[in-house]
């Protein structure tokens, strides 16, 4: 019995054996043959599946991007449809093959031809199989990455002494269990941005916070900009239409997680619950770092920590200068000279650094310096070859401060300030007799009116960091040169 079971054991597996290694690939081989046209329909009846396919996902790829904007599609999606555009290609250069052989053979086929391209189409129909197979995606898309979400800090900007303490003091802040409001203040162009763009990626780098949320706010301090702004950091849909609504999908989201949220150039107070923006207690919710070029917002938002932030030294100004206008060492002395005296002028504000510096890359001659500086302590920046209208980074960044003041007793005491010489330590007390008699405000019933309106005029310009303090106890006031320059070149404007 043994030796029978085992007998038919062996018959069966050299009889399975036999039918794959011997009669399946002859099979195969007869099939490229005779069943040519057949190879030929499935191949067309693919292709007609994977047109079908390839229009579907096309479709839900245009939804995707409809629904939202900043949808990134998914790499598998598109190596998809990568591969679907070839293999479609492929089916048409096997159909140009088959009528080419036809036109040649007519009515006696060649058949190591056909043998050779049946078992090319056989292949193609099971790897557009395949394709179809995979089409059926989980997911298109997917938000994509902000840039705000990726800090850097520009390759182009130095640290200096006022912006290195600046930093320390807010990671030192951001560590206090107390502090959940921080206030960094400056004029406009003095690197506020760049440094809190730091201070998010080095939290992000230690794992601080489980989200870095970066908003710019500007002017009109939108709440649903603001709102929708948070929402894409979170990748949240609102479900709601109101603002209340938004607001409280917000709240309930962040009040649970550990967040810093970076408010960028504020120029008024918002309220954080309109926005929705829980803060930070008991180690859950949000700690706010909010920049501004107004004293007064920091007041406003109740900031626990104050952070200004000063001008370059004359060293560090000189650094970046060079750097910007690629004065490297081989460059001539009497050059470098002039140059150092071009960058005094920007008085270390660095974006009037990078501003002017970058225009006058360019310039490979003494004289041509020269001529920059003249013209510069003549206050005609905008007459600088490569500054042109659109160009004027270092004004208009100042210039937006000046049309913030609002009222027109600010914006004239600012004007009054200008017609100074440059460096001047202006007494606030002139200011006021200067105001009474031009009546730059207007027809006054006193002095002692204009003089209201003078101090309340002054303070205001100091805090838009437009106006600096010069000495202690407040009676005089001075102009950062780049900053009278703007208000000249403003009044020239106005004629």
């Amino acid at each position: 019995m043994a030796g029978e079971f085992f007998s038919d054991a062996a018959s069966n597996t050299v009889g399975t054996l036999m039918v794959d290694y011997l009669v399946k690939p002859i099979e195969r081989r007869l099939r490229y043959l005779f069943r040519f046209h057949k190879l030929i329909d499935d191949l067309h009846q693919q292709q007609n599946n994977l047109n079908r396919e390839q229009t579907r996902v096309e479709e839900d790829v245009k939804e995707a991007k409809l629904q939202i904007q900043t949808q990134v599609i998914e790499e598998y999606v598109d190596e998809w449809l990568t591969n679907v555009e070839n293999a479609l290609k492929d089916v048409q250069n096997l159909d140009s093959r088959v009528e080419e052989n036809k036109r040649c053979f007519r009515l006696c086929p060649n058949w190591c031809w056909r043998y050779q391209l049946g078992k090319e189409i056989e292949k193609k129909i099971v790897y557009i199989s395949k394709l179809v197979e995979d089409s059926h995606f989980k997911r298109i898309g997917r938000r994509a990455e902000f840039p705000g979400l990726e800090f850097f800090t520009s390759k182009d900007i130095l640290s200096s002494k006022s912006s290195t303490a600046a930093f320390n003091k807010i990671m030192e802040a951001l560590k206090d269990d107390k502090v959940n409001m921080i206030g960094v203040w400056g004029m406009g162009g003095v690197g506020k941005t760049t440094l809190v763009k730091q201070v998010g990626k080095k939290t992000k780098e230690l794992g601080c916070f489980s989200k870095v949320i970066e908003v710019v706010v500007s002017q009109k301090s939108i709440i649903e900009n603001i709102q929708d702004k948070i929402a894409d950091f979170l990748f949240l849909e609102f479900k709601s239409k109101t603002k209340k609504g938004r607001a409280e999908e917000l709240w309930l989201r962040m009040e649970k997680e550990e967040v810093l949220i970076i408010l960028d150039d504020m120029w008024n107070e918002v309220h954080l619950n309109d926005i929705g923006i829980p803060l930070n207690e008991n180690g859950k919710g949000c700690k706010i770092i909010l920049t501004t070029r107004l004293m007064k917002v920091c007041e406003s938002m109740k900031c626990q920590v104050f952070v200004p932030i000063d001008v370059l030294d004359d060293n560090e100004a000189w650094t970046l200068f060079r750097m910007k206008a690629n004065l490297h060492e081989r460059v001539s002395r009497d050059i470098l000279e002039e140059a150092e005296k071009v960058a005094k002028e920007c008085k270390g504000l660095p974006v009037a650094i990078v501003t002017l510096a970058t225009a006058l890359k360019s310039t490979k001659i003494r004289k041509g310096w020269e001529v920059a500086r003249k013209k510069l302590e003549r206050s005609r920046l905008v007459e600088i070859g490569n500054i042109g209208e659109e160009e004027k980074n270092a004004y208009l960044c100042i210039k937006k401060s000046y049309e913030h003041l609002k009222k027109e007793t600010n914006q004239k005491c600012f004007l009054l300030c200008a017609l100074y010489p440059e460096d001047h330590s202006i007494d606030v007390e002139n200011l006021v007799r200067y105001a009474w008699s031009l009546e730059l405000f207007g027809k006054a019933d006193s002095v002692e009116e204009v003089r209201i309106q003078v101090l309340e005029a002054v303070d205001y310009l100091k805090d838009s960091c437009l106006l600096l303090k010069d000495g202690d106890g407040g009676r005089y006031v001075k102009l950062h040169d780049i900053v009278r320059d703007v208000a000249l070149w403003i009044a020239s404007e106005k004629k």
